[in-house]
């Protein structure tokens, strides 16, 4: 065999395999089908924002920038999250079940170089597709409801003031894309952590809220739950007036400054994502369905 014959491959840098990383995750989610019609959705659903405005529309009264940024959002005072979370669930946590119940983790890591770099790559490539796909559902129900206002010569709001609950919401929904890769490597199953993050959010962490609130000691822990937390950072009650702040703290659930919510979802966030990581590099490439 010729000494050219017998060369070892070139070595890859961690940042290029990341690099590559990246590029592997995004053409798996930008060749399914799936992705581009729940976007479709997306878009359709935000086009309704501002026909939505019209359902009960007070012309001479200028919609506040805070209830704006709520619709925007979609409505996370409602829904106790905002029901973009609900299509987002099908991105965030399609990679890593492809990898862990569908048996190409394998495959993967041979094509990434290794478990850490896919776990990070699916990672900053979730973050970016769910903060992505907030950022261009409030830019579109903007302009729709921006149309709708002008037909209707209704007083437009303070776009600027907008900006800051809007871009609340895309940090908010990168976090869920996290939270939905961590939580399937963690229990290596898509369904149990879809129903989970369904439930535990609307319902159960308001349960659990209520009875610690019966526990000497902890009548505040309600407050710093992981979701409790998210609402707060999403709905700065203190921008609200009157009758409006009454209800929207009621909403809320929690007594957190936004800074503070922010900063408490975050870190819950950074720190299922650090236990997903462990979990993914340490588990088998197969789990059970």
């Amino acid at each position: 065999m010729t000494p050219a014959a017998m060369k070892l491959p070139p070595v890859v840098s961690a940042r290029e395999s990341f690099r590559n990383a990246c590029r592997y995750e995004w053409r798996h989610l930008a060749g399914l089908r799936s992705t581009w019609i729940l976007l479709g959705v997306v878009v359709a659903l935000s086009l309704l924002t501002g026909p939505g405005l019209l359902l009960d529309l007070d012309t001479k009264r200028v919609i506040s920038a805070p209830s704006m940024g709520d619709v925007l959002a979609w409505t996370p005072m409602t829904t106790q999250i905002p029901a973009l979370c609900f299509f987002v669930l099908v991105l965030g946590t399609g990679p890593m079940s492809t990898d862990l119940v569908r048996g190409a983790a394998q495959t993967t890591w041979l094509a990434v170089n290794g478990r850490r770099t896919a776990y990070q790559a699916k990672c900053a490539v979730g973050f970016l597709v769910g903060a992505g796909v907030a950022g261009m559902s409030a830019l579109v129900g903007a302009l729709s409801a921006a149309l709708a206002l002008a037909v209707m010569g209704a007083p437009q709001p303070i776009w600027g003031e907008v900006l800051l609950p809007v871009s609340r919401f895309i940090l908010w929904m990168g976090c869920w894309a996290l939270l939905c890769m961590a939580l399937v490597a963690l229990m290596r199953n898509r369904i149990i952590p879809v129903v989970m993050l369904c439930l535990w959010p609307v319902l159960a962490e308001r349960l659990v809220g209520a009875l610690l609130g019966y526990v000497p000691g902890l009548e505040g822990v309600g407050d710093w739950l992981p979701f409790a937390a998210g609402r707060a950072m999403l709905t700065d009650v203190s921008a609200f007036t009157g009758d409006d702040r009454s209800f929207a703290g009621t909403m809320v659930g929690s007594d957190l400054s936004m800074p503070m919510a922010l900063v408490v979802f975050c870190l819950y966030t950074a720190v299922i994502t650090v236990v997903g990581h462990w979990a993914y590099c340490r588990g088998d490439a197969t789990a059970a369905s």
